[in-house]
């Protein structure tokens, strides 16, 4: 299988403040992977040097085995889109109109978007079950509704390569597992390639294909995610006593008092 993105002995350090080091990881066509560790642990900086919004001190990162170094900004919007992790208001557009805002990359300098683009962006929301937003304004919709939104305007963009960046941050249940599952059906159905900074492991449990753990600024440990979620490593990631309770699809992790107190 073809890689979509590999990253070698990625470094990243704030003037002498080493983020992370030796970070090296491969993503696969029509998989889901995330990435696992405490706040702090470099998670949002790491996806931000794999859009080329920030520069890693050395390493190199292979885009469809091309040097990310060599490209320009457009060739990166064509290649990797990006669900980032704050939400801020913008100026009132119709959520088609901010959908449509992922068809930049192929527009001629001062064009503007045509059928053929809003016909992309409304696609892209009934994709997601998103298509009655079409018209409403996006500075008024719900936080889990422009995360939705947001999503749909990354699958307007028609990159291979998707980041998400904390993508269930602020969102209720719903939303969380509306997102998620989503994604990981577009992922399969279109060979996307997605690289997701999470916190929470019991939504990596359900939705990722392979795991990333970054613990001090170093991979922890990585591969399919069967192998890599063991209670062990996940007691070692997030410093704390971790339980594996249930089995396969069933499966999620707690934190080994609280499983106790629950089973009194």
């Amino acid at each position: 299988m073809d890689l979509m993105l590999e990253c070698i002995d990625l470094k990243f350090q704030y003037r002498n403040k080493i983020v992370f080091a030796h970070i090296s990881f491969q993503a696969l066509p029509g998989r889901f992977c995330a990435i696992l560790g405490r706040n702090g642990s470099g998670k949002t900086t790491l996806i931000h040097c794999l859009n080329h919004i920030l520069n890693p001190l050395s390493g190199r990162i292979l885009v469809q085995g091309r040097d990310m170094a060599s490209f320009g900004r457009n060739d990166i919007a064509r290649t990797i889109s990006l669900l980032p992790q704050e939400q801020i208001d913008i100026f009132p557009y119709r959520v088609l109109d901010v959908v449509v805002m992922g068809r930049a990359p192929f527009l001629k300098m001062a064009a503007r978007p045509g059928e053929k683009d809003y016909a992309i962006a409304e696609k892209a929301l009934r994709q997601l079950n998103a298509q009655d937003l079409s018209l409403r304004n996006f500075n008024r919709i719900s936080g889990g509704e422009r995360q939705i939104v947001l999503l749909a305007r990354c699958l307007a963009q028609a990159a291979p390569i998707m980041l998400l960046d904390e993508p269930t941050n602020h969102l209720d249940f719903n939303h969380q597992h509306h997102l998620l599952s989503s994604m990981g059906r577009l992922c399969r159905e279109k060979g996307i390639s997605v690289v997701a900074a999470m916190h929470d492991p019991n939504l990596a449990a359900m939705f990722a294909d392979d795991v990333i753990m970054i613990k001090d600024g170093r991979v922890m440990a990585k591969g399919v995610k069967e192998k890599v979620m063991t209670e062990e490593n996940i007691s070692t990631l997030y410093d704390m006593d971790i339980r594996k309770v249930g089995r396969k699809a069933e499966t999620f992790f707690s934190p080994r008092d609280i499983f106790l107190n629950c089973r009194l």
